[in-house]
C-alpha cells in the first residue's frame, strides 16, 4: 500500500469523524431546545455556534432565497432599532431586537442547512427535537402532579404544567410537531414502532392538557387534522389510507380516554373549564386582550416608524397586546411589521407550494409546514416573536423549498446543455 493510499485512507476517517461530529452537535442543538427553564439557555449558546460552523465546514448551501430571507429580517430588526430611539426606555427594546437578531440569523443559517441535504437533516433535526420534547413533556407531568417534593414549584407556572419552559404557553406548542412525528411514525413504522409511538403521542398529548394553554390546544387539534389530511392524501394507495383512518380512530379513542382520565381529578376538573371560557376578564374586560388589541391598533396608526419593543406594555396597557402581528407593527413600525406579514405570507406560500412533491422526506416537511400553518393563526392571540419554535419552522420549511428551488434549476440547466 503506497503512502498516498494511507494518506487519503486517513483522510476520508478523519472527516467521516468530523462529519458525525457536526451531526451529534446539530442532535444536541436541537434536544437543548426543549431545556429553556432560564434565559440565556444552553440551546442559544448551540444555535449561535451552529450559525458559525455550519458555514464553515460546508453544511450548508446559500441560495440567493436565503438572502432574501436574511434581507427581509435585517429591515425588520432595523425598524426595530429605529423605533427603540424614540423613547427613554429605548435599551430594553434594543435588547429585544437584539435577541431578534440572533434569532432571525439563526433561522436562516438552518434553512441553508436543510438545503443541503433536507433527507438526511431534517431527521437529526426532528430526532433530536423529540427527545426533547419528551424530557419537557416528562417534566411538565411530573411537576404538575408534584411526583417529588420541589417539582411542583419547578416545572409549573400558574398551577399549569410548564415543564422545562418558563412559560405552559410555550410548552404546550412546542410539543405538537413532536406528536406530529410520532404520528408519522406510527402510520409508516412496523408495529413495535408504532408502539413506541403511540405511547409517546400519549405523553406528548397529557403534557399539551396539563399546560391549560388554549392556544396550544387550538394548535394541536388544527395542526393534528392537517397533517392526517395531508397524509391520506398523500399515501401509496388505499390500503396506506384504510390504516391511516383506522390508527386514527383508535388513536382518538385512546386519547379521550385520556381526557376522560385527568378530568376525574377536581383541581384539573375546574382549571379546564376556567380555560376552556374565552368570557375570562383578561380575555375580555377593560384591561383584556382584546382591548389591547383596538389599544394597539390605534398606536399603530398614529406611529408609522413604531413606539419600540415591549413599550406598549409597560406605558399604554398593562401587558403586550397578546397579537405577534400587531406587536410587530409596535416594535418596528410599518415598513417593518409589513414585511413581516410579507414572511409570513411567502412562508405560508412556499411550503403549501412543495408539500405535494413526491421525496423520501415530503412528511418532514409536512410536520414543519402543518405546525406553521396553526402557529400562524394562533399568534394572532399570543406574541410569539421570541418562541424558538417559530424561527425553526420557518427556517425549515425555507430550507425545503430552496432545495427544490435549486434542484430545479440544476435540471432546467441540464436540458438547455443537452439541447444545445
Amino acid at each position: 500500500m503506497s503512502v498516498t493510499t494511507t494518506f487519503d485512507q486517513q483522510h476520508i476517517a478523519l472527516s467521516n469523524r468530523l462529519h458525525q461530529a457536526l451531526y451529534l452537535f446539530v442532535w444536541l442543538t436541537f434536544f437543548l431546545n426543549a431545556i429553556v427553564i432560564k434565559e440565556p439557555a444552553p440551546c442559544d449558546l448551540f444555535m449561535m455556534v451552529f450559525v458559525v460552523i455550519m458555514p464553515l465546514f460546508g453544511m450548508v448551501r446559500i441560495l440567493p432565497l436565503h438572502a432574501l430571507f436574511l434581507a427581509c429580517w435585517a429591515i425588520i430588526i432595523a425598524g426595530g432599532f429605529i423605533a427603540a430611539g424614540t423613547h427613554e426606555f429605548y435599551y430594553v427594546s434594543v435588547k429585544h431586537m437584539v435577541i431578534s437578531l440572533y434569532l432571525a440569523v439563526f433561522s436562516v443559517a438552518l434553512a441553508a442547512f436543510v438545503s443541503k441535504a433536507p433527507e438526511q437533516n431534517l431527521k437529526v433535526i426532528w430526532n433530536g427535537y423529540v427527545c426533547g420534547a419528551i424530557i419537557a413533556a416528562l417534566a411538565g407531568i411530573v411537576g404538575y402532579f408534584n411526583l417529588f417534593p420541589g417539582a411542583f414549584e419547578l416545572f409549573t407556572k400558574f398551577q399549569r404544567a410548564s415543564g422545562t419552559f418558563k412559560d405552559p404557553n410555550v410548552l404546550g406548542p412546542y410539543l405538537v410537531p413532536a406528536f406530529l412525528y410520532c404520528l408519522h411514525i406510527l402510520l409508516t413504522r412496523n408495529f413495535r414502532d408504532g408502539l413506541i409511538a403511540t405511547a409517546l403521542m400519549g405523553l406528548f398529548l397529557f403534557a399539551i392538557l396539563m399546560s391549560f394553554s388554549r392556544g396550544a390546544w387550538m394548535l394541536f387539534a388544527f395542526s393534528s387534522a392537517f397533517y392526517i389530511c395531508f397524509f391520506f392524501f398523500t399515501a401509496r394507495d388505499n390500503r396506506q389510507r384504510v390504516k391511516t383512518i383506522t390508527l386514527c380512530l383508535l388513536s382518538l379513542i385512546a386519547f379521550i380516554g385520556i381526557i376522560a382520565v385527568a378530568l376525574q381529578s377536581p383541581k384539573v376538573q375546574a382549571l379546564w373549564s376556567e380555560r376552556a371560557s374565552l368570557n375570562q376578564s383578561y380575555d375580555v374586560g377593560d384591561q383584556g386582550r382584546f382591548v389591547g388589541h383596538k389599544k394597539a391598533a390605534k398606536i399603530i396608526s398614529e406611529n408609522p416608524i413604531g413606539i419600540g419593543a415591549l413599550y406598549f406594555g409597560y406605558f399604554y396597557h398593562h401587558e403586550l397586546p397578546h397579537n405577534l402581528y400587531l406587536s410587530m407593527f409596535l416594535s418596528t413600525g410599518w415598513i417593518g411589521g409589513a414585511l413581516f406579514l410579507f414572511l409570513t405570507g411567502a412562508t405560508l406560500y412556499f411550503g403549501a407550494k412543495i408539500m405535494l412533491r413526491e421525496s423520501q422526506w415530503m412528511h418532514y416537511h409536512g410536520i414543519a409546514y402543518c405546525t406553521f400553518v396553526g402557529l400562524a393563526v394562533e399568534s394572532y392571540i399570543i406574541d410569539s416573536d421570541h418562541w424558538r419554535l417559530l424561527y425553526i419552522l420557518m427556517g425549515l420549511i425555507w430550507g425545503a423549498y430552496g432545495y427544490y428551488q435549486y434542484e430545479d434549476r440544476s435540471l432546467k440547466k441540464q436540458s438547455s446543455a443537452l439541447a444545445a
